[in-house]
This record gives structure tokens, sequence and C-alpha cells, in this order.
């Protein structure tokens, strides 16, 4: 399948059906990206780098976060991700978040940078940490390089319903087939020492849906209609198993008859600097 990260082994795809799913996604998972990012200290005035920043969602984040004196440049290699990217921020007016087209995998443009961030991203890489590595050299004295992924296995509806606990096996089952981190978060700390960086702070946060909130069923079959090829080729279940075309109404149908909460895979950030520095503890106004 065609990538839509940069430099990646992205398995999902840049098609506008994907795009549109991420879309929703990163609206789902705004508020905790921006706890996040708050958390690793991105505010006003700074200048960040978004590794694989498909449409854009974390990069319009950012994008508020550091204000009209500040600045975010975007990079992926998807020219259709860009594209929607530069539309979406004309759309909103922002005119301090920028996006280039390129491999992620080299030193990015457009530097030196304050902080640096990529979400859902270094999973797909085969050296996530020579890339923070690559990527950290970009930074200034003091700079913070802070990523996102997830815990998968953290996710799922609660309580447990039968359907979407088996879509949650193929998923993991064809991830690892595949060679798909799909737990990284976990490891972000060991990540960040394996890129030479200095930890300074971690943190997970997890959006949960309501009963009866289309999204969560929503995001979960956008998922698995998105993973479909992968699920095929690598021989964990087929089309007609999956039943891509009435997933989300199935879903939609279990969880209000288990009056289930839907949990989106925790996500997790930790955060380091090329220097070392104080661990600093979080505070509620970070």
């Amino acid at each position: 399948m065609a990538s839509s990260r940069s430099g990646s082994g992205y398995h999902l795809g840049s098609d506008p059906e994907e795009l549109e799913r991420l879309g929703r996604q990163g609206r789902a998972i705004a508020p905790a990206t921006r706890t996040l990012l708050r958390a690793a200290g991105i505010g006003t005035g700074m200048r960040v780098l978004d590794l694989g920043a498909g449409a854009g969602d974390v990069s319009f984040v950012a994008a508020e976060l550091v204000g009209p004196t500040g600045a975010v440049v975007g990079i992926d290699q998807s020219q259709d991700a860009i594209t929607t990217a530069r539309a979406r921020a004309r759309h909103h007016g922002l005119d301090n978040v920028s996006f280039v087209v390129g491999d992620i995998q080299q030193p990015a443009p457009g530097g030196p940078f304050d902080a640096i961030t990529a979400r859902l991203v270094l999973l797909y890489l085969p050296d996530p940490a020579k890339v923070l590595r690559t990527q950290a050299a970009q930074l200034r004295p003091g700079g913070v390089v802070a990523p996102i992924e997830v815990d998968l296995f953290s996710g799922g509806p609660r309580p447990a319903t039968p359907l979407a606990t088996r879509l949650l096996s193929w998923q993991a089952e064809a991830s690892d087939r595949a060679g798909i981190t799909h737990s990284l978060g976990p490891r972000l700390w060991t990540l960040l020492c394996e890129a030479g960086l200095h930890p300074l702070g971690m943190l997970g946060m997890q959006p949960h849906f309501a009963p009866g909130d289309p999204d969560g069923p929503a995001l979960m079959a956008g998922i698995i209609r998105a993973m479909l090829p992968v699920i095929e080729q690598t021989g964990v279940a087929t089309a007609e198993e999956v039943g891509v075309d009435t997933l989300q109404a199935r879903l939609s149908e279990e969880l209000a008859t288990f009056e289930a909460v839907f949990a989106y895979p925790q996500l997790i950030s930790a955060w380091g600097t090329t220097q070392p520095a104080e661990r600093t503890p979080l505070t509620a106004e970070r």
C-alpha cells in the first residue's frame, strides 16, 4: 500500500477515505494531544517541527499552543496529505503553520526548532531512535523532543463486547505479522534514551466515548477498514469475515446493547532534551 508517513512503512494509505478517517481521529484525540504537548512545555512563541504531519491535525494543535508569535512546520512524504493540510490551514486562516513534502528520516528543513513532535508515526519506522537522533540535531539548545504513541491493548469497550474483542484481536495479530509495533507508547522513555536524549517526563491520556457517542464505533470501524488489506494479506481474516460495509452499524448496536463506554487506546508521551536538565514535576499550569 502507498505510504502516507514520511519515509515509513505506513500501511494504511493516503487516499481520501484514509485522510477522512485520520481527520475524525485527530478531532477525537485533539484534547489529549493538547494536554500532552503542554506537559512537554510547548507554548507561546516556540518553533515546532511536526514529523509525519499527515493532514495537519497535530500541527494545528501545536499552532494553537505557540500562538501568532510562534511557528509550526509539518512534514510528510504524501503529497496528497500535504495538499489537504495546506488547504485546511488556509480554510482556518492559520498563517503560523506551514507544510512541506519530505522524508522524516532525513534532516528536516526550516530549522532550528524549539520542539519536535510526532504522533502515531514512530511505530511505522524501522529505526525510530535513529530518526529522533537525526531530527534532534535541528533543535536549539534546550529544545525538547516529545513524541506521542499508543498502548494498543489499553483500548476497547468497557465492558468488553464480543465483536469488538474479535476485531482488536485481528488488529493486534495483523500488526504483529506485518511488523507494526502497535504498543510503542510505554517504550518511549527508553526510545528517547536510545536516541541519545535525556528524558524529563512522561504522561498518558486516554479519551473515552460515552455509550451512544457515534465517534467510538466510527473510530474503531475506521481503523479496521483502513487495516483490512493488512488483515487480509497476513491471513488473519477475510473481507467477508470482517464485513466492513456494516461494521460501524454492528459496533454501534453492540455498544448500545452492552451500554459500553469506548476507550481509545491510551496516548502516551515522553519528552526529553539533547542536554541534561532537571526534571520538573507536572503541574496543573503545564
